[in-house]
């Protein structure tokens, strides 16, 4: 088989931002501290983080508790140990979605396990860990999946289940009809293991969080990636000193948006987070339809939060 490797300007739609990015012009090197090459500042980096002693204990029980429930390897295992005992972590994340959602979520998980493999050969002990966006709310946009068919084509796999006003993606449970679509699915990828998972975990009464969950547990078991449920009632305790100082500081906060916008639209001649002059940092649950009440939700505080780890 023969592998082809393209530079990013080359795929269609990349943002002129993410190409400066990529090359660390000096035009954006006031937006982002630090280049995309992770090997030229990690080590110095590592010195500065500052992780209080009972918060990582608190987020080292709640991981233990919630990837033993998944059936965590005992790679897992021994990281979120690795982690109690002061490890840092390289962390990414991505929405649930059905039967693991976009290859890149894939991609990501394996990006975190070679970055953190990069730290240890570094003399840091780094965990990688994988976020799991629970929260979101845009079940159109979770809820179908491509695979290429024999003849070559893109087929189009899409779940029934539906969400209740304001459910989260996460906890939308699949009826009896996705393991027709689940075999759909395996058939098309042809005999495998990875075939197999997909039946037995994206199964009748699973949600899309626990089934994708169940999912990356079984495909990263040799790797031991530990994932994390954002949502989590015990995480929402933890990081409510964030979500006051969010509230408190909404105006200036909001503010600082705006102007980052105007910045970066300058140097990258697009439109991007185009926020409201009156926004909240949150999401609020109503009786009435979700009200999308900023680009910034609560979910991305969570995130802000752990990555600080």
């Amino acid at each position: 088989m023969k592998s082809h490797c393209l530079p990013f300007r080359q795929i269609p739609h990349t943002t002129q931002l993410f190409l400066d990015y990529l090359e660390f012009t000096p035009q954006i090197q006031p937006f982002y501290p630090r280049s995309p090459r992770f090997l030229e500042w990690a080590k110095d980096e590592s010195h500065r983080v500052e992780y209080p002693a009972d918060r990582r204990q608190q987020i080292a029980g709640i991981l233990e508790g919630q990837n033993q429930a998944w059936g965590a390897s005992a790679k897992t295992l021994e990281h979120i140990a690795k982690f109690r005992a002061g490890a840092l972590a390289v962390v990414t994340g991505q929405q649930v979605g059905l039967f693991g959602g976009p290859v890149f979520s894939i991609y990501k998980a394996l990006s975190a396990v070679k970055l953190a493999d990069e730290a240890q050969k570094m003399g840091m002990d780094c965990v990688p860990i994988f976020w799991l966006a629970t929260e979101d709310h845009d079940v159109e946009e979770v809820n179908q999946i491509r695979i290429p068919a024999a003849n070559g084509q893109l087929e189009k796999l899409s779940s029934a289940a539906e969400s209740k006003a304001n459910s989260p993606v996460g906890t939308v449970a699949f009826g009896p009809e996705i393991a027709d679509t689940a075999r759909h699915a395996a058939t098309l990828l042809g005999e495998s293991e990875t075939a197999n998972l997909l039946v037995e975990c994206y199964a009748p009464e699973e949600t899309y969080g626990s089934a994708f969950a169940k999912l990356f547990t079984r495909l990263f078991a040799d790797f031991g990636v530990i994932l994390l449920d954002g949502s989590d009632p015990e995480l929402d305790q933890i990081a409510s000193p964030l979500y006051h100082a969010a509230i408190d500081r909404t105006a200036e906060l909001n503010q600082a948006l705006l102007r980052r916008d105007e910045e970066l639209v300058i140097i990258s001649k697009s439109e991007l987070l185009t926020p409201q002059r009156s926004c909240s940092p949150f999401r609020m649950a109503r009786a009435s339809p979700f009200t999308r009440a900023c680009k910034m939700t609560s979910q991305l505080a969570m995130k802000t939060f752990l990555a600080r780890i």
